[in-house]
């Protein structure tokens, strides 16, 4: 068995000099190193109560460039999915409908509140939900939706928002993977209760570490997430009384220096939004027509922002190993799917037995890498490099 791309990215001794890497954040580190070295700098050697304030300034910066009234600043994705479940009253012996097709931080959220996730199969042609089979999966437990907008691609929250309005449940849009996308010319969780981005380093808005933010139109949604990820407190009024425990919460908070860093560089992301949506076509030009190449199709409503354009091939373990021969920085999501995965294998999820699309997915989807960086002279040798690649792998 040949390692995934991220064991080999990790292990210095292995890793390849990319031709195409994943991510080129070092090079925009670089571009932007004299604004991000003043606002490092700020965290470490200015006041540390003036530092816990860049986190508020950039909650606001980014409610207002992303069009979010209420916005939270977490520690991670992860974390933001939990939290905002929690807040949206989540308890044990509840259910959550979601899909396989994603990290296990999704299910994992879920189970964590003490609940049960069931799964739901997706569509073949963007990999998100698949609303007409979400109906039939609702039971006497099920308390709300949690769709993934997989690789950039919005699952289809309108079509969401109408079955979940039918049924009284709640909808926390997964959007760890999509920060910068729209659908139906609004931003992403107009039709959400909450949503939640991702900042990690593979993110298309990423930071230097771990970071995520939730957001919402509802103030007391808000609320309860300011209040589980800050131990549960409400400072006192006047002295001697510091903080008021209301709950058993969290130390969940984003970090100062991850905010400033952040903050410096989201005055860029609906430049590097667009740009990911630009080299989307620029692969959808250049794979149409190769046989047995089956390419993302979103739904025309929806500005996908491509985290990664992720195709369907043939032999794609084959395929996958030689890119990175070649040193085109492919990876794999997620393989395998999330009900596969050794800790369900004796806690069954219902839903599992019925999910042949994302079953049939897990076996064909190559992620080829998208950065804001790329020239279309990248784009193109990776295209080459797979178009070879496919013609000298033997079909089954």
């Amino acid at each position: 068995m040949f390692r995934t791309g991220d064991d080999v990215a990790n292990n210095s001794e292995a890793r390849p000099r990319w031709r195409v890497p994943r991510t080129n954040n070092p090079k925009v580190h670089r571009r932007l190193q004299e604004a991000l070295t003043e606002a490092v700098a700020a965290v470490l050697y200015g006041d540390p109560w003036e530092a816990q304030q860049l986190i508020g300034q950039f909650e606001r910066a980014f409610g207002q460039a992303l069009g979010h009234r209420h916005v939270s600043a977490v520690q991670s994705g992860s974390a933001g999915l939990r939290l905002a479940l929690l807040a949206c009253g989540v308890r044990p012996g509840d259910e959550v409908i979601t899909v396989a097709n994603s990290d296990i931080a999704t299910t994992a959220a879920i189970s964590h509140c003490g609940a049960s996730p069931v799964l739901c199969d997706v569509r073949a042609d963007d990999y998100t939900i698949d609303p007409d089979r979400v109906a039939v999966l609702i039971g006497e437990r099920t308390v709300g939706l949690l769709p993934v907008d997989l690789h950039g691609h919005p699952s289809d929250a309108a079509a969401l928002r109408a079955i979940a309005d039918r049924h009284g449940l709640f909808i926390v849009q997964d959007a760890t993977l999509a920060t910068g996308a729209r659908d139906r010319g609004q931003r992403l969780g107009a039709y959400a209760d909450m949503i939640v981005f991702s900042c990690s380093p593979f993110k298309p808005f990423s930071g230097i570490g771990s970071g995520g933010l939730v957001a919402t139109e509802q103030p007391p949604l808000w609320e309860r997430v300011e209040l589980l990820k800050g131990y549960g407190a409400r400072r006192g009024a006047t002295p001697p009384v510091t903080y008021y425990h209301l709950v058993e919460g969290y130390n969940l908070s984003m970090s100062p220096m991850e905010a400033a860093v952040l903050a410096v560089k989201l005055p860029y992301l609906a430049t590097w939004s667009a740009k990911r949506r630009l080299i989307g076509q620029w692969y959808a030009e250049r794979l149409a027509g190769i046989p047995g190449v089956g390419l993302p199709q979103p739904r025309r409503e929806a500005e996908a922002i491509y985290r990664t354009y992720t195709v369907q091939v043939p032999q794609r373990d084959e395929v996958y190993r030689r890119l990175h021969e070649q040193g085109i920085h492919a990876a794999l999501h997620y393989v395998p799917p999330v009900h596969q995965q050794p800790v369900y294998r004796e806690r069954r999820l219902r839903g599992a037995d019925s999910l042949p699309i994302t079953e049939a997915l897990a076996a064909r989807t190559l992620s080829l890498p998208v950065d804001p960086e790329f020239t279309e002279a990248e784009v193109d040798l990776v295209c080459d490099v797979l178009r070879a690649t496919l013609a000298m792998t033997p079909r089954p």
